[in-house]
């Protein structure tokens, strides 16, 4: 398949996820929902989309692209079905998307290439730590109007992919003790923004 038509359905991808993302917000249930209004679902389109690349500067730039289309999908939906959308919100998320969406797809590629285990432990940290730091946010600053449960089960999630990735992608037992030690930093920063927005 030619380059342009991968790209073109990655990104009709990412759009029909955040059309998915607007209508979840209304009808998924109460248990379900922050899964709608989540960054970590969001990151993690953005490296699926970035499978549809092949080097690293175009992982990292289709993932940055994905991004901000997954949030497009989202905002266009929301307005053709009535609710309003600030400015201010769309150019935060939309900027979020292109930075941890470029970052996201260049990890997916590390994930996959033939690089050095530092690389690797780099590359598999980043979604769980923005997955456990998210839900580090959930549980002890909004847990009074979103449900725990879905904030400790996202973190859960986070461990096991972290767990997954580094034993599989991640050769040396040093590389991986490495790998939890970026994944806590990651979480802290991402704890530490959300707190800052």
């Amino acid at each position: 398949m030619r380059v342009a038509a991968r790209w073109a359905i990655a990104l009709a991808f990412a759009f029909a996820c955040g059309v998915a993302l607007s209508y979840g917000q209304t009808y998924a249930s109460d248990a379900l929902r922050p899964i709608f209004n989540s960054a970590a679902p969001v990151v993690a389109v953005a490296g699926i989309a970035s499978l549809a690349a092949g080097r690293a500067w175009t992982s990292a730039a289709l993932g940055g692209l994905a991004g901000p289309t997954l949030v497009a999908g989202y905002y266009v939906t929301a307005h053709l079905r009535g609710f309003d959308g600030s400015a201010s919100y769309i150019a935060l998320w939309g900027t979020a998307g292109i930075l941890f969406g470029a970052a996201m797809g260049l990890a997916t590629w590390l994930l996959r290439a033939n690089v050095g285990a530092i690389w690797r432990a780099a590359a598999a940290s980043l979604w769980p730590g923005i997955a456990i730091g998210e839900a580090w946010h959930g549980i002890s600053r909004i847990s009074d109007s979103t449900p725990a449960a879905y904030w400790w089960t996202q973190a859960a999630i986070g461990a096991a992919v972290l767990l997954v990735l580094a034993g599989w992608r991640v050769p040396t037992w040093t590389a991986r003790a490495l790998a939890v030690a970026f994944t806590a930093a990651i979480a802290a920063g991402v704890f530490a923004l959300y707190g800052a927005i």
